[in-house]
């Protein structure tokens, strides 16, 4: 049936559609995700963005393990269909693994983020515009020719049980959320003690969710910054996260790149030190 689906797909291809495609799996890249999570986070909406990047990387700690166990071959790999080559700043299909179709990681990403937006803001229009985009972010998965449906099935079951799980921690476990979510990090790491699940992705997902986990913490404990209304303040603060974001992995990308560890330790550092420095200039500049 998978076969039967993506080869259907396949006689759909042209140009208009490359590009339309093309668009929407960009959009649903998972470190695009994440950059619009960490603008919410800082800019707009605290709850909603710690809310949803908590959601998201618990999905794809999830999702990157169990690509690595799987080590299910792409459909073109497999001789399925072809491949839609694309290949910009944006997005690639280039260089792709070829061994980690399963599941899909922008349908993790996607449905874990706009399940968690779809139940905080609790509106039709926008569940009705987050199910379009998610629909639409899974459907490029399987024009491209990289994921197959039962990729895609797994990573939207992934993202929206995992959104729903964290929607019950907010709802009755509320002050213990961070602490059951530096849990999950730590359940996390035991995926680099096997070779198979042990990938450089594992590494930097294993990161992202230990770091936030400990900056949340600190920052809610100590730091405790507010959300702002005034859009000067928001453009500051968007101009701090880059840079404050910036230099630290640039510095750190000077590690040999062919250690794990090294790679581990620039993520963690990183975001550490954005998720938690941040905070701290915006109340002391009361920003």
């Amino acid at each position: 049936m998978d076969a039967i689906i993506l080869q259907a797909i396949e006689k759909l291809r042209c140009g208009f559609l490359d590009v339309f495609f093309s668009i929407f799996t960009a959009l649903g890249e998972e470190a695009v995700i994440a950059g619009i999570i960490a603008v919410i986070y800082i800019c707009f909406d605290k709850r909603l963005g710690e809310r949803a990047l908590i959601t998201v990387l618990t999905a794809s700690c999830v999702t990157t393990g169990v690509k690595g166990a799987a080590r299910r071959l792409r459909p073109y790999e497999a001789g399925v269909v072809s491949k839609v080559d694309v290949d910009n700043a944006f997005v690639s299909t280039a260089d792709l693994d070829a061994d980690m179709s399963f599941p899909s990681g922008h349908a993790t990403a996607t449905s874990g983020f706009f399940t968690t937006v779809s139940m905080e803001k609790k509106k039709p229009v926008v569940i009705v515009l987050c199910s379009v985009f998610t629909l639409l972010v899974v459907l490029s998965r399987m024009y491209l020719g990289v994921h197959y449906p039962t990729d895609v099935l797994a990573g939207l079951a992934v993202g929206i049980g995992t959104a729903f799980f964290w929607h019950f921690i907010y709802k009755d476990l509320y002050n213990a959320r961070l602490y059951v979510y530096l849990g999950v990090a730590l359940l996390a790491m035991i995926f680099l003690a096997f070779d198979k699940t042990a990938t450089e992705s594992m590494y930097q997902i294993c990161a992202l969710t230990l770091a936030t986990a400990a900056g949340l913490i600190l920052e809610e404990n100590f730091i405790r910054f507010e959300n702002t209304d005034k859009w000067w303040k928001r453009g500051v603060r968007l101009i701090l996260m880059a840079l404050v974001a910036a230099i630290p992995y640039l510095l750190l990308g000077l590690l040999p790149e062919n250690i794990l560890w090294f790679v581990f330790l620039r993520y963690f550092l990183t975001v550490f030190i954005t998720i938690t420095g941040v905070p701290f200039l915006i109340r002391i500049f009361h920003l």
